[in-house]
């Protein structure tokens, strides 16, 4: 029998399913997830709602196997406890796939101007796409974000592959139940995103972030806003990501054991003509125990034209940005924000 995560209603607070610029919005999406009428609109409001005030919201009563988290988690930690040399074996090639060792990493997208912010990064990654079988006509070839993931030799880490597979391909499997109401919300047919992603080039990001000296910065990874279309987000082991509204605040992220948190990204943002915001995160360090984060980014098809949606476009009919193809769009982030990849194999 599958264990699923459901809301204790207990722990619920007045009026919390609309969103303020100070607060996470959540999200039941149980009733649209059993086709009850209307349920697709009554999403679609709070999301049009929490995405134009703060940008993350919770979604519960989402049917997620939670022994499949649990796994993913248990995985991580066997690792990124792996020896260095191991992990080194599957170090990330330009298709962002593979390991990222500590302090290599410098996001020079962050908007933070600490002197801090752009040192090299001391947490650790571990990113993955769908594996390709020999049906999927991107297999064998080197399409970029295509097919290209490095795992550990499984004699030494038994199930890893399995498990991130399974984690990954679940929570894309949820992420693209989302696509109907997010449409709605803008004003688009329920089914406008689906083709978009086809065969998507989604990836899933592992994360290990060690604790810090009380006396340093903590913030281990500098404020940001993701690349992704989507992201979505289960309890990490420890609290640690930080949010910044619109009021300039940041605010640390509720704990919600039972939900998994949605952020909208710079794809989506790009989109739909900056109608929703993507929000600027980050993640601070413990200085007594460290902290496993599993991430899963929904990307659309390598070959989708990113252009202002219809219901988007402004009186003039004008969009401020061009168009641009989504594996470009991955190309220009990724040359930015992880060029010491570049040139590995």
């Amino acid at each position: 029998m599958i264990a699923q995560l459901k809301i204790n209603k207990d722990t619920l607070t007045p009026n919390n399913s609309l969103a303020k610029t100070d607060e996470i919005p959540i999200i039941d999406i149980g009733a649209m997830l059993a086709g009850k009428k209307n349920s697709v609109n009554l999403v679609a409001e709070q999301i049009n709602q929490a995405c134009k005030e703060i940008g993350f919201f919770f979604i519960v009563n989402h049917n997620m196997d939670k022994s499949i988290i649990d796994r993913a988690f248990d995985k991580s930690k066997i690792f990124f406890n792996l020896p260095m040399s191991e992990k080194m074996k599957v170090r990330m090639n330009k298709h962002q796939c593979g390991y990222m060792p500590p302090n290599v990493s410098v996001h020079n997208d962050t908007f933070e101007n600490r002197k801090t912010a752009t040192r090299p990064q001391i947490s650790e990654a571990f990113k993955f796409t769908t594996d390709l079988d020999s049906s999927d006509p991107d297999f064998g070839k080197n399409r970029r974000f295509r097919g290209h993931n490095k795992w550990p030799d499984p004699r030494i880490a038994p199930g890893l592959h399995e498990d991130f597979m399974e984690f990954h391909k679940t929570f894309e499997k949820l992420a693209l139940k989302l696509l109907k109401p997010l449409s709605v919300s803008l004003q688009m047919p329920d089914h406008y995103f689906d083709s978009y992603f086809e065969r998507s080039s989604s990836m899933t990001r592992i994360a290990f972030y060690p604790a810090v000296d009380k006396n340093i910065d903590k913030i281990t990874l500098p404020g940001h806003r993701d690349i992704s279309f989507l992201s979505l987000i289960p309890p990490a082991t420890r609290p640690g990501l930080e949010i910044l509204t619109q009021d300039g605040n940041w605010i640390k992220q509720p704990v919600l054991p039972e939900a998994i948190l949605v952020n909208t990204g710079n794809t989506l943002v790009r989109w739909i003509n900056d109608e929703y915001i993507a929000t600027p995160h980050r993640v601070c360090a413990d200085s007594t125990e460290c902290r496993y984060s599993n991430i899963f980014f929904l990307y659309p098809n390598i070959d989708t034209i990113i252009q202002c949606i219809p219901s988007c476009q402004k009186h003039d009919s004008s969009s401020r940005y061009s168009p641009i193809k989504f594996q470009d769009f991955h190309s220009e982030y990724a040359a930015r924000n992880f060029g010491y990849a570049e040139n590995w194999d």
